[in-house]
């Protein structure tokens, strides 16, 4: 009997880390297939190039400015009773995000999409967190961040291919039947997880106010300041609010039952694993931003076969993520972290030195660094923070390492992006008028418009305008310039955050001696006994929790705590 219960509790176990491992990938693909479709969906909608922008803000504002609530709200009402709640809202916004007939129509689904997705990311990690031993969870959560980040990384071959061949509504209705099979799963085989703060049950309205119109205006600010222009008054009100907003977030949290309890960042691998996790957000959602483009512009490929071109970069990461997560197990978050960001710094220089060459065999050996990077960092990064936390608050935890991709991918985007440019048009200019040409304003204008169809189609696939032709060189060498520039800043980023890493982190957690945002006696608070590797005193009361202890119980198995 105990072992046919073994065997069923390993199964449900098994299940539910499918369940989570598909939702988490289901968000990410979403996030970085529609950018393919947005073309398609303006043409379809009838509606101008720049409310496309919006589409993929108005699914980004909810998302950064909710997931730390999405965390602490199933710290208090249940981990799985939020995500299905989140499952469920996700699955109707996709369905009718496909099936929109306007423009704010379309706007509307996709910000009810990311507060479904804001509630589902942090619980996602936080169920399979409770669900696995502290001996087996590492290899569990390598499993899933590196399913999740191969499915982001195929994100754009998924877009190009449904959008070109069936339709661009088939990029939101194909997240539909994968929903309502997590939800399915989820029912069937994740244990009803009780909530961990029976005795407190209040929302910090204020907190989660000011923390979701300070990340939410950052976010705005930084993906729209190229369009708006960094000066303009649009851009510099959303920084004010942003940072405003933050300013204030930090003090309220100074109060009782906050949405946040910023006394987590006194243990010291849970703050690195959030500096580290920024910095890894920065140098995917940034390079992943701008590698399709050199592909685009500089080689010439289709936007179908720029996708499949960056397969080299995806492939590693399903095999190293795995292998990660044990490697985490045996010997902590140190090694592999300081390993993973020194190889992602190697790749970007590689990278940096195979731009040159013009050519797609060139950027092989810098794109499968990256994927091996990616695979050990992302995958390393959540066991390290979530195991240093008491486990009665690894929803909320949770909750703030996503929201710190989140956010560093947004920075990463607008800060490379804006580097880029910078750089790039000054080159160009140089180079052109190096030639003895000058070019007018009009010409400008049509070069731009040029420069967007062949980001949509491909430079090998467009008929330049004249004096396009005669600069063409100058063009392709100015980008290929301009790439190396970003990626070398790119690779001494990763150094900073092998840095980090070597620095902060260790195999048995311990708290740092300096003050983190709020007084002594909440960093007592969290040092209670609850974190493991803090201390192998058992909690005073832990009735409030589902611990590991519970899970196996659960399951028809015996196992004594630690």
């Amino acid at each position: 009997m105990a072992t046919t219960a073994t065997a069923e509790g390993r199964r449900a176990r098994s299940l539910t880390l499918v369940a989570m491992t598909l939702a988490n990938s289901m968000i990410l693909v979403d996030q970085t297939a529609v950018p393919i479709a947005i073309p398609r969906v303006v043409d379809g909608l009838d509606a101008s190039l720049s409310a496309g922008q919006w589409v993929l803000v108005a699914n980004a504002l909810p998302l950064a400015g909710l997931m730390v609530f999405g965390g602490r709200i199933g710290d208090l009402l249940g981990l799985r009773r939020v995500f299905l709640i989140g499952a469920v809202g996700f699955t109707v916004s996709s369905a009718l995000a496909g099936a929109a007939q306007s423009m704010p129509w379309l706007l509307t689904m996709r910000a009810t999409q990311g507060v479904g997705a804001a509630l589902m990311m942090p619980t996602t990690m936080a169920i399979v967190s409770v669900s696995y031993s502290e001996e087996d969870r590492g290899r569990a959560l390598g499993i899933m961040a590196g399913a999740s980040a191969f499915f982001a990384a195929v994100g754009p071959i998924v877009g190009g291919m449904l959008t070109q061949y069936i339709d661009w509504r088939a990029v939101f209705l194909v997240n539909v039947p994968l929903a309502v099979i997590v939800v399915l799963l989820t029912l069937g085989n994740t244990p009803a997880i009780r909530p961990t703060e029976a005795g407190s049950r209040g929302i910090d309205v204020p907190g989660l106010v000011a923390f979701t119109l300070g990340i939410g205006s950052l976010t705005l600010a930084l993906g729209q300041g190229q369009v708006w222009g960094w000066n303009s008054p649009l851009t510099l009100a959303a920084l004010v609010v942003g940072v405003g907003g933050l300013v204030a977030f930090v003090r309220i949290e100074r109060r009782p039952d906050p949405l946040m309890d910023l006394s987590l960042f006194r243990h010291a691998n849970f703050a690195a694993a959030n500096i580290s996790q920024f910095i890894a957000g920065m140098v995917e959602l940034g390079s992943a931003f701008l590698l399709p483009y050199f592909l685009l512009l500089v080689i010439g490929l289709s936007p179908a076969a720029a996708g499949l071109a960056l397969i080299p970069a995806t492939v590693p990461i399903i095999v190293v993520a795995p292998l990660a997560g044990r490697w985490f197990d045996r010997v902590g978050g140190r090694v592999p972290l300081t390993v993973g960001f020194v190889v992602l710094a190697a790749s970007s220089f590689a990278l940096a030195i195979g731009f040159a060459e013009e050519g797609l065999v060139a950027l092989v050996p810098g794109l499968v660094l990256q994927g091996i990077a990616l695979g050990i960092v992302l995958t390393v990064n959540d066991p390290t923070g979530i195991n240093s936390v008491p486990e009665k608050v690894r929803g909320q935890a949770s909750g703030v390492v996503d929201t710190s991709e989140q956010l560093g991918g947004a920075i990463g985007i607008a800060v490379f992006a804006m580097l880029f440019h910078a750089f790039y048009y000054r080159r160009l200019i140089d180079l052109v008028e190096g030639r003895g040409f000058s070019i007018t304003t009009d010409e400008w204008e049509r070069g731009r418009d040029f420069v967007m169809q062949a980001e949509q189609e491909g430079l090998s696939q467009v008929e330049p305008p004249r004096f396009i032709e005669l600069v063409l060189t100058e063009f392709k060498q100015a980008h290929v310039e301009a790439y190396q520039f970003v990626f070398i800043v790119i690779g001494v980023l990763a150094l900073l955050g092998a840095f980090v890493c070597f620095r902060m982190v260790r195999r048995d957690d311990r708290l740092l001696r300096t003050r983190v945002f709020s007084r002594r006696s909440r960093w007592m608070w969290a040092s209670t006994g609850r974190g493991p590797s803090i201390t192998r005193k058992p909690a005073e009361d832990e009735s409030d929790e589902l611990s590991a202890t519970d899970v196996a119980n659960a399951e028809g198995e015996s196992r004594s705590p630690p």
